[in-house]
């Protein structure tokens, strides 16, 4: 004889469902007015801290099997259930098939000892919540916090029960990339972004991590340990994500291109770590070509003014003076300042500047390389190649063979 616990305060519902126990399971279950000593809880879930009381019984009660009852209202938090690791889930108002066969199933596991997940119509199909994998609701979530959506403690605070303290992320990095022969990933049969997120995992599997995909680009969600003030000062991080660059191009001919944004140990602020990294990825980088750092961005307000205003002319023919003359400097002291700021000389970085313009309009125009290296002041095409394939790596002709890496 099993033994049933009806932790629901609703009087209609639970009268419902003892009588179909007393009509159709008499022989094999009896209901019990308190939780000892039971087999199966039937806990209702009127608002978010009832997940909480379920969480305290299973801890409690480690071999009873655990169905909550949860009010349509609350729908959106049914990953929960996942995360917590029960099998089953009823939505009022539970028809009465629905919830005799959930009852037999459960005594069929409590009688082998053999738990497992089952698939239902009626309610949730279970997600592989392996490490750096987002559930859904846990997702759901992470993007609303780093599109600045989540303001308060409160929805802080309701995160805890899928998102535990020791893996909340604090710094964004952000990712894109594109290999280099289509053909051959095709032949050999692989998908460059379950590759790239694949060697991460492998290169991080001792720390938190969780990625989120985008079209163009992919999160990776890090949490920097609380001795270290940034990603750049937690060389173990750093030097994981370098080797993870230089390994898959080396073996894929996957090109990687990758910005970082600051550590915040306030959650609520993450959404400008996001922001951080994206700018990090698009700006020339101080040291090196595919990683960079939102803080190694200058913050002097008149480098800033110069930087915007080279973006906006990069296809003029801008001299150092022009641009001098723009913040009211001489030319030898905006030099030296100009390079201890951006980490390049003056030509250097117009040049990656145009460069950057020039991969756009390979990627996403059908312009000859002819028209390109015209549109950005280039008098020969010839030159204009040579100083693509020194910062870039290939010829305009052969990036523009190559494929753009798009993660979902």
């Amino acid at each position: 004889m099993f033994s049933i616990w009806l932790a629901v305060e609703n009087d209609e519902e639970y009268g419902k469902m003892a009588d179909w126990i007393a009509e159709e399971c008499h022989e094999n279950y009896k209901l019990v007015e308190n939780e000892n000593d039971i087999h199966i809880a039937i806990i209702e879930v009127n608002k978010w801290h009832d997940w909480v009381k379920i969480h305290r019984f299973r801890k409690r009660n480690k071999g009873c099997r655990i169905i909550p009852l949860l009010d349509p209202s609350l729908l959106y938090t049914s990953p929960l259930a996942i995360e917590f690791k029960l099998t089953y889930l009823l939505v009022k108002s539970v028809k009465k098939r629905t919830f005799l066969r959930i009852l037999k199933k459960a005594l069929d596991e409590i009688a082998s000892e053999n738990a497992r997940f089952t698939e239902s119509e009626e309610w949730f199909h279970p997600i592989d919540g392996e490490h750096g994998v987002a559930l859904p609701f846990k997702e759901a979530f992470l993007r609303r916090l780093l599109a600045g959506d989540v303001k308060t403690e409160e929805e802080l605070l309701r995160s805890s029960f899928f998102l535990p303290g020791e893996a909340v992320p604090n710094v964004v990095v952000f990712i894109q990339g594109f290999v280099r022969c289509p053909s051959k990933r095709m032949e050999e049969g692989w998908q460059a972004p379950t590759v790239i997120q694949d060697f991460l995992k492998n290169q991080f599997e001792d720390f938190p991590l969780t990625f989120l995909s985008y079209r163009k680009h992919l999160l990776m969600l890090l949490q920097v340990p609380a001795e270290f003030g940034s990603l750049k000062h937690w060389k173990v991080g750093e030097e994981r994500i370098l080797e993870a660059i230089e390994e898959l191009e080396k073996e894929y001919g996957i090109q990687l291109y990758i910005g970082v944004g600051s550590v915040y140990r306030e959650p609520l602020l993450l959404h400008h770590s996001y922001k951080e990294a994206c700018k990090a990825r698009r700006t020339s980088p101080y040291e090196r070509l595919q990683f960079r750092y939102f803080e190694e961005i200058t913050k002097d307000i008149q480098i800033q003014k110069c930087i915007d205003y080279i973006a906006q002319y990069c296809t003029e023919d801008l001299s150092i003076k022009q641009v001098a003359d723009h913040i009211n400097l001489s030319v030898p002291y905006f030099s030296k300042i100009f390079k201890q700021e951006t980490g390049r000389s003056f030509v250097e970085y117009v040049t990656f500047v145009r460069m950057q313009r020039a991969v756009w309009m390979l990627r996403h125009t059908d312009h000859t390389v002819e028209a390109i290296a015209e549109e950005l002041g280039y008098n020969t095409p010839n030159y204009f190649s040579g100083t693509f394939k020194k910062y870039v790596g290939l010829s305009p002709r052969d990036y523009r063979a190559t494929e753009e890496i798009i993660f979902i």
